[in-house]
């Protein structure tokens, strides 16, 4: 374990970008040998492949923290001995996982700005979501309104309508008293 913190001191070298680019592929690499012991294809690398050369194998700090962890040169690849149990290089990895910028890396503009904390974002979920129930709530009253005042016209034109043939049958009567024969006296 002592190599591997060794080597780990070595990409205090590199920006932290770097830094934790490398670091976290190595967590990668090595998680990926953890949870699959048995399979060959996750215990050798090829120097050639792109995305490993430019986050590690560039970097000759990078090379002596694989070398630390394991990992032996054959060839044109990288391999870990099948007998050889990562997991505790993984563990120091992922303990040194955390990697802050150096204050020479910070941009003027951006130095004082501080990123919005999870609270805040739940804060901002929260205030959003409330304003769409708010807008839902307004509309369902618009619609309620709307749907009771179509009630209010129906029940006035039904008024209306009883009225009118109320008055049509009361009329009817009239005129058939009026029209219609006296009848005979007997």
């Amino acid at each position: 374990m002592e190599d591997i913190e060794a080597a780990l001191t070595l990409l205090d070298g590199l920006s932290s970008k770097d830094r934790r680019t490398c670091i976290e592929l190595m967590i990668k690499l090595l998680g990926n040998v953890v949870r699959h012991p048995d399979d060959p294809k996750y215990r050798s690398l090829k120097v050639t492949n792109k995305t490993f050369v430019d986050a590690v194998w560039r970097h000759d700090a990078g090379q002596a923290v694989m070398e630390a962890s394991g990992w032996q040169v054959v060839g044109d690849s990288v391999q870990l001995p099948p007998s050889f149990d990562p997991t505790p290089c993984l563990n120091v990895l992922l303990s040194n996982r955390d990697v802050k910028p150096a204050a020479s890396e910070w941009v003027e503009e951006t130095k004082y700005l501080a990123l919005k904390s999870p609270n805040t974002r739940e804060e901002e979920l929260r205030e959003k979501a409330l304003k769409e129930k708010e807008k839902e709530i307004a509309e369902m009253k618009k619609e309620m309104a709307r749907k009771s005042e179509i009630a209010r016209q129906v029940r006035a034109e039904h008024r209306l309508d009883m009225e009118s043939r109320r008055y049509h049958n009361a009329t009817q009567a009239e005129v058939k008293r009026f029209h219609s024969p006296a009848k005979a006296e007997l």
